[in-house]
């Protein structure tokens, strides 16, 4: 397709927008509804081919059952001329692909994004249509943050198919699941794996796997485990990367249940009361574990001595009672001592319970735990919401039991980590802002000044210089931003388009007013005159006044049209003359309907009708003959201004 290109004679083609493996999308004009649309035009080497209509088709029917603000709205198919196309919604944006560039982004951010593109893939589920090619290059942000999720170029009604292609794999192996790299079962589970491998990629800047073929990444997202987010990007909280792993997870049973799990999972990461969230699956904390005791060992001194060999000599038998009654004496003793002991070694060692200290001062949380026989370990870490010097969490967990003299680990805050001032000198006002918002400033305040040698709108200085280090979220930074000259000389703006003359004021910072007018001289939609007249010092904020030509005045026209009649009696009698004909001429105009001529004839007659006709109308003129209808034509007022 080429600039200039019709399909149904309804969509001009303006230029091409992206190329796929199956199609290409073009940007295009909507003629009938006003409007700029985007069109994915099946590439004509697979327009034949049964197989891939089949699956654009498929893409058409799918997207079509779909209406949610995070999705692209699907506004027509149809076939023409052996071309397979898709009229969509056109986003005026970028991919997320491009957003992210390969860095990692703000994580609230992140799960902004990826939060709406939760609601897009549930709202899918809840269809019944499984995406199965979440990738960042299939996603549009616009200027104002919204995301949309696009191409379900290989999602399938779970209605109708279960299976992905036998022994073939569809998606984008970098954020494929596990079992659509076998080219197994794909369900709810495999997006939920896809989104997760998204937001790693968002909050790390890198993809979970890396490898020199495809089928190398395919194999580690079957064998390995990613590297934790917070190795990557240390901003990442404890409970988010839990959140991105069990998404990861290699079986879908250990997923999360369904991708609005998966959201509420991934939002509430990111609020205090999961900030001392350990790590999600790791094993029990060793005092924690249920210990079994090795059997009770008696003690050698409290064994009884050898029984003495069997009476040889008589002794009395009063001495002999005596000695019986001692030996049951000390086998009572034995048995009491034996489960004593055995009471002492069964009995576990006092255990005592984990205080909460997290958000705490670090050395009054040490004190503490110190004073209840804990040994503290302190490791230090940055964090834009925990205050300098207070616990971000501990390990163990509050009200955990455990021995006395157990190892309690602090993460204690070193406070927001430091940034290195970007510089937005002679950047546009929208970027600087946007820059330093990304950098971590929460106030950014803007002054305005004339300037003759930075373009109006871009930043003339900023209060702090570039790669100075600061607590970006503490600082406050002003920009100054330029207002161009104090004054310029207006550019004549006669015979300019509307659209040509409102740029040049915008750009000049003019407060542009718009008039219309009927000119006979100057053409539909230019400039006839304006005010202040060209050469007139003005200073931004002036106000100009532009007069834009409507066109020439249309008026009621009059118009006369030839009508010739035939004159065609025949006489019933061979030797009578044939009679006349009436003729009887009526007109529908402006001025009514009305009978304009009415005549006998005995040969041809040509007759000058006159017709009036206002602007955007029509005539009518209808000729009788003998009270017969002869003949009826319709006049445009454009014929009728042609034949004055």
């Amino acid at each position: 397709m080429r600039y200039g290109d019709r399909l149904n004679d309804r969509y001009r083609i303006e230029r091409l927008v992206g190329s796929g493996g199956m199609a290409n999308v073009y940007q295009a004009y909507d003629e009938i509804l006003k409007r700029h649309v985007a069109i994915k035009i099946l590439r004509t080497e697979f327009s034949h081919d049964e197989q891939f209509i089949r699956r654009f088709e498929r893409e058409a029917h799918a997207a079509t059952s779909l209406n949610h603000p995070n999705i692209v709205a699907v506004y027509d198919v149809g076939e023409e001329d052996a071309i397979y196309y898709i009229v969509m919604e056109y986003i005026d944006g970028m991919t997320l692909k491009t957003f992210c560039e390969n860095q990692a982004l703000p994580v609230p951010q992140a799960v902004d994004i990826i939060a709406q593109i939760c609601d897009a893939i549930d709202h899918a589920h809840a269809h019944r249509i499984i995406h199965r090619d979440i990738k960042p290059q299939n996603m549009l942000i616009r200027e104002d943050g919204t995301v949309k999720v696009t191409d379900f170029g290989i999602a399938v009604a779970m209605s109708n198919a279960t299976l992905t292609h036998t022994m073939s794999v569809l998606g984008s192996v970098h954020y494929f699941s596990p079992e659509q790299a076998k080219g197994k079962f794909a369900d709810e589970k495999s997006d939920i794996y896809s989104l997760g491998a998204v937001l790693y990629e968002l909050v790390t800047g890198q993809v979970p796997f890396e490898g020199d073929s495809p089928v190398a990444i395919a194999l580690k997202h079957l064998q390995d485990t990613p590297r934790r987010p917070s190795v990557l990007n240390p901003k990442v909280p404890q409970a988010l990367e839990n959140c991105i792993m069990q998404a990861l997870a290699k079986a879908p049973h250990d997923r999360q249940q369904s991708v609005a799990a998966f959201k509420t999972d991934m939002v509430t990461a990111l609020s205090d009361e999961r900030a001392s969230e350990g790590i999600r699956g790791a094993e029990e904390d060793e005092m924690e574990k249920t210990m079994v005791l090795s059997p009770v060992q008696v003690p050698e001194e409290s064994k009884a001595e050898p029984e003495s060999p069997a009476v040889t000599t008589v002794q009395p038998k009063t001495p002999e009672k005596k000695k019986k009654n001692r030996w049951w004496i000390v086998l009572l003793l034995l048995i009491l001592l034996g489960g004593a002991a055995t009471t002492f070694a069964m009995w576990p060692d006092p255990t005592v319970t984990v205080p909460s200290v997290v958000k705490s001062d670090g050395d009054e949380a040490e004190t503490k735990l110190e004073k209840l026989g804990f040994v503290v370990e302190t490791t230090e870490r940055n964090s834009d919401t925990v205050e300098e010097g207070d616990v971000i969490s501990q390990t163990p967990r509050e009200n955990a039991q455990v021995k006395k003299g157990s190892t309690v680990n602090l993460v204690v805050s070193t406070g927001s980590a430091p940034v290195e001032v970007p510089d937005v000198t002679d950047d546009a006002e929208k970027e600087a802002i946007a820059t330093l918002k990304e950098a971590g400033f929460a106030k950014v305040e803007v002054e305005r000044e004339k300037s003759d040698e930075i373009a109006r709108g871009n930043v003339i200085r900023q209060s702090i210089s570039a790669g100075t280090e600061v607590i970006a979220k503490e600082q406050t930074i002003t920009i100054t931003v330029s207002e161009g000259t104090s004054s310029f000389e207006l550019k004549d703006l006669t015979n300019l388009s509307s659209d040509e003359a409102k740029a040049y004021l915008d750009e000049m910072g003019l407060d542009g007013t718009f008039e219309q007018e009927f000119s006979s001289d100057v053409k539909l939609d230019q400039v006839i005159r304006q005010f202040p007249q060209a050469g007139a010092q003005v200073e931004p904020n002036d106000s100009v006044t532009v007069f834009i030509s409507k066109g020439e005045e249309e008026k009621t026209v009059t118009a006369t049209f030839p009508e010739k009649v035939v004159y065609d009696a025949v006489s019933e009698n061979e030797d009578e003359e044939p009679p006349k004909q009436v003729i009887r001429i009526e007109t529908e105009d402006a001025k009514g309907k009305r009978t304009v001529i009415e005549e006998s004839i005995d040969q041809d007659e040509t007759f000058d009708v006159p017709v009036t006709i206002d602007p955007g109308e029509e005539g009518k003129i209808t000729i009788y003959k003998d009270d017969t209808v002869y003949r009826s034509k319709t006049i445009t007022y454009n014929q009728a201004k042609d034949a004055q």
